[in-house]
C-alpha cells in the first residue's frame, strides 16, 4: 500500500506541476520537489525494509505538510467565492479536483508512513 501510494503521489505531483504551475513561485516549485523527495525516501525505505525516520524524513514531511496546507488554503479561497457566486469554470474544477486528490493523497501517505515508522520502533 505504501509503495503504491508513493508512486501515486509521484504521478500526481507531476500532473499537478504540468496542469497548475504555469509560472511557479519558489514555494510551489519547492513544495512539489519536496513531495517528490519524500515519496522517493518512502520508496527507498520500502526497498531496504527500514522505515526509521531520519532528519530528512522529518524535514521533507514537515515541508510537505506546509505545502499541502497552502494548497488546501487556496482550495478554500476558490470554493468560497464559487459557492457565493454560484459559478465555477472547467479549468477551476480541474484544479480543484487535482488539488483535493493530491492533498488527501499526500496527507494519507505521510500518516501511513509515520505510523509504519512508529510500529517499527516499538518492535
Amino acid at each position: 500500500m505504501l509503495q503504491k501510494l508513493s508512486y501515486f503521489n509521484l504521478i500526481l505531483a507531476i500532473i499537478y506541476l504540468l496542469v497548475y504551475l504555469k509560472s511557479g513561485t519558489f514555494n510551489s516549485t519547492a513544495g512539489i520537489f519536496v513531495i517528490i523527495v519524500f515519496s522517493w525516501l518512502c520508496l527507498r525505505s520500502y526497498q531496504l525494509d527500514n522505515y526509521k525516520w531520519k532528519v530528512w524524513h522529518y524535514l521533507t514531511g514537515l515541508w510537505s505538510l506546509y505545502f499541502i496546507g497552502t494548497i488546501i488554503y487556496g482550495i478554500y479561497n476558490i470554493i468560497a467565492p464559487a459557492i457565493e457566486y454560484n459559478f465555477i469554470s472547467n479549468d477551476t474544477l480541474t484544479y480543484l479536483t487535482i488539488g483535493i486528490v493530491f492533498s488527501i493523497s499526500v496527507l494519507v501517505h505521510i500518516i501511513i508512513y509515520f505510523l509504519r515508522s512508529c510500529k517499527e520502533l516499538r518492535g
